[in-house]
């Protein structure tokens, strides 16, 4: 056989194993494996430490004047940051931990629904970014899906078939909750893609203080828009999923660290919730569920906003050009006012934890294979 025949042989061959589906006897090894992890802690830890940046001062310093190691290196002791030094770290982390959050809990969503089977593989081939947004825009208009929250985030479509002891209402009052929390999560993921892409990629966005900004109408009253600081970006369309319309854009957006992460930390209960749900179903663990509702939700995304006094969110300047006779072009504003603001709460029932407890359905092994194909497996994960 001539050495192009033995290539064109080869190819064929590897055409062929890369056009074949997964083993699904793989499944219970990848799902047990999965499931040791715990990103909620590794959220919660994100919030914890940012927080700890707002100590006071003589306090910061004595963190920093302790010597740490990791690993093979040694971090030598540092002063603390100057107060605006830490003002800007806290403002941007605070933004990308949320936005982080919101992302990480939309695929989980997304993942655990349309691939029930091995979630780790629904979130490992969505990559095509294009098509998440328009699957989050989708969700938007038509609604978040009441019967899969309550299956993904508390177990079953009742308290009778999630096994926790939780009343009709006290679990419908939960899925209303989570439903809020995955809207306002996938608006900010779409409208604000702007500002977490500059804080993101490059640390593009600049912290700055501003006197107060204020708007009078025709009938002569003044309407406070904004007074504190900003993050300023600059971006090439007006807005995100904007095509056609002038380029060359600077947004000003309120800095609101406190509702980034009061929201983050609401969103680091729905998936702690989320993950209790699927180690239940995957791999036979007990765990326990933190109950919420609406206003729990609300309080975290108003409270903040009404604390600080602002209406206005988001103000686009489509930057100055130059026409061909020397001329300058006029300035143009747009402003996105915050909506969340004038949301009445009502009475917030307090925050709940209950068991969930393993029933006998979930002792069954999906696609028990007769031997372990992964040399990391955990114990049990598969049949002998």
């Amino acid at each position: 056989m001539s050495s192009r025949s033995r290539s064109r042989k080869k190819k064929a061959s590897n055409d062929a194993a890369e056009s074949l589906p997964l083993a699904p006897e793989l499944f219970s090894e990848l799902n047990a494996t999965f499931y040791s992890g715990d990103p909620a802690e590794f959220l919660r830890m994100r919030i914890e430490s940012l927080s700890l940046m707002a100590l006071p001062t003589e306090q910061v310093a004595a963190m920093l004047a302790t010597p740490r190691r990791i690993g093979s290196l040694g971090v030598d002791p540092v002063g603390a940051p100057a107060d605006d030094v830490r003002e800007r770290y806290i403002a941007t982390e605070a933004v990308m931990i949320f936005h982080h959050a919101a992302e990480m809990f939309l695929r989980m969503f997304y993942a655990h629904v349309e691939k029930p089977d091995c979630p780790w593989l629904g979130m490992s081939s969505s990559t095509n970014f294009a098509e998440f947004k328009s699957k989050v825009a989708k969700s938007l208009e038509s609604g978040f899906d009441e019967a899969d929250i309550a299956r993904v985030f508390l177990g079953g479509t009742d308290p009778r078939d999630a096994s926790i002891r939780a009343t009709d209402e006290e679990f419908a009052a939960c899925v209303d909750g989570i439903k809020l929390l995955l809207g306002y999560s996938a608006t900010q993921f779409l409208d604000e893609s702007f500002l977490y892409n500059a804080a993101k990629h490059g640390l593009t966005t600049v912290r700055v203080d501003t006197g107060a900004m204020t708007l009078t109408s025709a009938d002569g009253d003044t309407v406070r828009l904004h007074d504190g600081s900003l993050l300023i970006y600059m971006h090439g369309p007006s807005a995100p999923g904007v095509t056609d319309g002038p380029k060359h854009h600077i947004s000003m957006t309120g800095s609101l660290p406190d509702q980034d992460l009061a929201v983050a930390t609401m969103i680091y209960h729905a998936i702690a919730d989320l993950w209790a749900v699927a180690r239940r179903r995957y791999t036979a663990q007990s765990g326990k569920l933190i109950l919420f509702d609406r206003t729990a939700v609300q309080s975290c995304i108003s409270g903040p906003v009404r604390a600080s006094g602002n209406i206005a969110r988001t103000t686009v300047i489509e930057l100055t050009k130059k026409r061909p006779d020397g001329t300058l072009t006029g300035i143009s504003l747009n402003l996105r006012v915050i909506r969340t603001a004038a949301v009445e709460e009502g009475e917030r029932s307090p925050m709940r934890t209950v068991e969930l407890p393993v029933r006998q359905r979930d002792r069954h092994v999906i696609n028990p294979s007769r031997r372990w194909l992964l040399p990391f497996s955990p114990k049990g994960s598969s049949r002998v």
